[in-house]
C-alpha cells in the first residue's frame, strides 16, 4: 500500500492507495491551543492517528517556507519530523516532496493555486475532493506510485519531477 501525507496543523490529509484505488483516507483535524504542552499533545495526537499499518512506501509534502507565522512554521516543522520519525520506526521508506514539485507533477506548473489542483486531480484521476489537504495527500500517493513504477506513461513534466526526486 502506498501512502500520501499532507501534514497540516489544522487538517492533516492521509490517503492510502492499493493498485491506484483509495483503500484508506483520513482527515485529522485539530485546533490550536495557547499552552506549549497542549501543542505538543496536539502534534502527538496527529501522528498517533495516522494509520501506518501495511504501508510499504510513503510520500509526504515538505515544508512551505513562505509561511508568515513563525510559531506555526516551528510547529509544522515539529509535526513534519515527528511523522518522519514514526515512518522510520515502522521501517517505511519515504520521500519528501516540495509543494512546488507536487503542484508541477499534477498541473504542470509549480505555482498552481489549490483550486487548480482540485480540478486537475478530478480531470486526471476522476477523484473529487472538497478538502485540499486530502487532494494533496491523494496527489502525493499518486506521485509515490509513479516514483516506484518502471512505467514511462507520464507527461514530460511528471517525469522531470520524478527524475529530480530520484537524484536527491
Amino acid at each position: 500500500m502506498i501512502m500520501g501525507i499532507d501534514p497540516s496543523l489544522v487538517g492533516t490529509g492521509v490517503i492510502c492507495l492499493r493498485d491506484g484505488e483509495i483503500e484508506r483516507q483520513q482527515l485529522i483535524k485539530t485546533k490550536p491551543t495557547d499552552n506549549h504542552l497542549d501543542e505538543l499533545r496536539r502534534l502527538l495526537k496527529i501522528v498517533d492517528e495516522i494509520d501506518f499499518v501495511d504501508v510499504e512506501f510513503a510520500a509526504m509534502e515538505g515544508m512551505a517556507f513562505m509561511a508568515r507565522n513563525t510559531t506555526s512554521l516551528v510547529q509544522l516543522s515539529g509535526l513534519n519530523y515527528m511523522i518522519r520519525a514514526r515512518m522510520y520506526a515502522y521501517k517505511i521508506p519515504f520521500i519528501i516532496v516540495a509543494p512546488m514539485a507536487l503542484k508541477k507533477f499534477i498541473t504542470g506548473k509549480g505555482n498552481a493555486p489549490k483550486e487548480f489542483m482540485l480540478m486537475e486531480v478530478y480531470k486526471r484521476f476522476g477523484q473529487e475532493f472538497r478538502d485540499n489537504n486530502l487532494c494533496d495527500a491523494y496527489s502525493l500517493a499518486r506521485l509515490a506510485e509513479a516514483y516506484l513504477s518502471a512505467e514511462q506513461n507520464m507527461t514530460v513534466y511528471q517525469q522531470e519531477v520524478i527524475d529530480k526526486l530520484k537524484k536527491v
